[in-house]
């Protein structure tokens, strides 16, 4: 069975929030915004695109819509599954002040109940250990990536699409949104964390274009999140690789895993799991506050 006939739980994740659209509105549903015209004010969203991101919240049961008793106007917001997102965002904001020091990007800030502004780690839930990416792997069930011969030939994006890669870039917008609001990026990301590094396996194992897979490991490149490592010459044959804020990104993957596995259970044919090496346990995931390390939850943090 090939990678491209099953759905991990990472990656029916990413086919709901992996959209920059959609991790915006959940920033600012979580930040008590609730209504259409706070929604269109505070993303300056066009009210087509604002329609169609709700629509799909409501469709994965991430929102609700609320009619308010008397009137027209209407509430969104979060169920339960959408309140479980809360780690996952809470992790990427850690990934983007790590490794995102722009002043100007846009960050929320939160206060943890202990009273420090927020800043959390991942902690192994069985030894109780902060979480090194180097201690940990993702298991896809039933994931085969059959040993093809590296194909030689370069594909070439047209130069127009080449420039665009991150062109779109608004400096107030975290690099965070920039990398996992794009679906064929973040994809390609999964591959390489789970140390699928060669062209012709990473297209296998993501189902794009070559192409588009070409395109992406660019873009990956110019987010300074990977880098080619030459493993052959005549011809030339690359691997390519994480760095250390690309393999950081497993942190956050992690915390969208465990969604996807408690909440999409019924539609994955391949759940994705993780193992800690230093304990040998399954892997489960917890953000803990640095500064008095209990559990950061949405019921013991605020935004101010």
């Amino acid at each position: 069975m090939s990678a491209t006939q099953t759905q991990s739980s990472i990656r029916a994740a990413l086919d709901i929030v992996a959209d920059r659209w959609t991790l915006m509105m959940l920033r600012e549903l979580f930040s008590g915004t609730e209504t259409w015209r706070d929604l269109t004010q505070a993303l300056t969203i066009s009210p087509t695109t604002l329609k169609r991101r709700l629509d799909q919240l409501t469709k994965a049961e991430i929102i609700n819509r609320e009619q308010l008793s008397g009137r027209k106007q209407v509430k969104y917001r979060l169920t339960d599954r959408g309140i479980d997102l809360f780690p996952f965002l809470m992790a990427a904001r850690e990934w983007q002040l790590d490794w995102d020091a722009r002043p100007e990007a846009n960050v929320s800030q939160w206060l943890h109940t202990c009273g420090k502004p927020m800043r959390c780690k991942a902690y192994c839930e069985h030894c109780r250990e902060p979480l090194l990416t180097a201690d940990i792997k993702l298991v896809d069930q039933n994931l085969v990536i059959t040993g093809t011969k590296t194909d030689s030939r370069r594909y070439r994006q047209p130069a127009s699409e080449s420039s665009n890669l991150i062109a779109d870039r608004n400096p107030e917008r975290p690099k965070i949104i920039d990398i996992l609001g794009e679906s064929r990026t973040t994809l390609i990301m999964a591959a390489l964390l789970r140390g699928i590094n060669r062209f012709d396996d990473i297209q296998r194992f993501t189902d794009l274009p070559p192409a588009t897979v070409s395109n992406r490991l660019r873009r990956i490149q110019l987010l300074d999140l990977g880098h080619t490592r030459l493993y052959q010459e005549n011809p030339d044959r690359v691997l390519y690789e994480p760095n250390a804020a690309g393999k950081d990104l497993l942190i956050v993957s992690l915390q969208l895993m465990q969604w996807s596995n408690k909440w999409l259970q019924s539609s994955l044919q391949k759940p994705t799991t993780a193992r800690h090496h230093p304990c040998g346990h399954t892997l489960g995931s917890v953000m803990h506050c640095k500064h008095c390390l209990e559990e950061v939850t949405f019921a013991s943090t605020k935004r101010v």
